[in-house]
C-alpha cells in the first residue's frame, strides 16, 4: 500500500437515511485529513436522503465534492460495488449511512493501513465499551467471525464491520458477485485468496438515532454463512 494518499473516496450506501447523513456527510468533511470525494449511492429513497445530498456541496461540506448516484435496484453489496467502481482515490472507504459508525475514526483507519502496509483495515466493534450492539447481533456475527477465520486462517474479531479503509488498486484485482449483504465476507474471502494483508483497529458503536434498519439478521446470517462455505469450494 502506497503512502502517498493524494485522493480517498468514501463511499455511503444510503436508503432513507434522511435523519443520520446530514450529520455524516459534516463529520467527514470536518475530521478526515486528507483530499476526499464522498459518493453517496442511494436506493431511490422517499424521505428527503436526495435531497439533502443534492444540497451538499452548496450547504453542508465545504472540504470535500460530494457526488450522487442513484442506484434503484436494492442491495447493500450492489450500491457499494456500483460506489466503488465510480471511486477515485487511492484509497476506498466504506460507511453505513445510518450513523451507528464512529465515522471520525476514517483517519485511524488510513494510519493503520498505512504503517502496517495493509490493503484493508476494518473498524472492529467487539472492543466498544458502550455494548451498542443487540445480543442477538453479537452472538450471530461472533458465530459468523469464528467460522470465517477457522477456514480462511485469518484471526478478525469483527468480520461483519462494515466501516473498512481498502486499497483501490487491491479492490481492481478482484471480482465480486455478491449483491447484499454477503458483499461484506465475500470482500474477506477474495482478498484472503490473494494473501493481500488485513488489520483492524477498535472503533465505537452507536445505537441507531433516526430511522429504521435494514438488516434482517437471520436471513443474513444464512446468507453469510453460504457464502462462506461457497469460498472454500471456489
Amino acid at each position: 500500500m502506497t503512502s502517498k494518499i493524494e485522493m480517498v473516496s468514501i463511499v455511503i450506501p444510503t436508503l432513507n437515511e434522511a435523519g443520520n447523513i446530514r450529520n455524516i456527510l459534516e463529520t467527514i468533511d470536518r475530521e478526515l485529513a486528507y483530499p476526499k470525494e464522498i459518493i453517496i449511492v442511494d436506493g431511490n429513497s422517499t424521505d428527503g436522503t436526495l435531497e439533502i445530498v443534492k444540497d451538499a456541496n452548496s450547504n453542508l461540506v465545504k472540504d470535500a465534492d460530494v457526488r450522487l448516484i442513484v442506484e434503484p435496484r436494492r442491495g447493500y453489496g450492489l450500491a457499494l460495488r456500483k460506489g466503488m467502481k465510480a471511486a477515485k482515490g487511492e484509497i476506498v472507504i466504506m460507511v453505513d449511512g445510518d450513523g451507528t459508525y464512529e465515522v471520525k475514526h476514517a483517519n485511524r483507519l488510513i494510519h493503520r493501513m498505512l504503517e502496517t502496509d495493509a490493503e484493508m483495515c476494518l473498524a472492529t466493534r467487539m472492543y466498544d465499551p458502550n455494548k451498542a450492539m443487540g445480543l442477538f447481533n453479537f452472538v450471530g456475527n461472533k458465530i459468523i467471525t469464528f467460522c470465517f477465520n477457522m477456514l480462511y486462517k485469518q484471526n478478525f474479531s469483527d468480520t461483519q464491520s462494515g466501516f473498512r479503509a481498502i486499497s483501490h488498486s487491491a479492490l481492481e484485482k478482484v471480482n465480486f458477485k455478491e449483491t447484499d449483504m454477503a458483499f461484506a465476507t465475500e470482500m474477506l474471502i477474495k482478498f484472503s485468496r490473494r494473501g493481500f494483508k488485513m488489520v483492524e483497529i477498535p472503533s465505537n458503536y452507536k445505537v441507531r438515532k433516526y430511522g429504521k434498519t435494514k438488516l434482517k439478521p437471520l436471513n443474513s446470517g444464512i446468507e453469510i454463512l453460504t457464502t462462506i462455505l461457497k469460498g472454500i469450494r471456489a
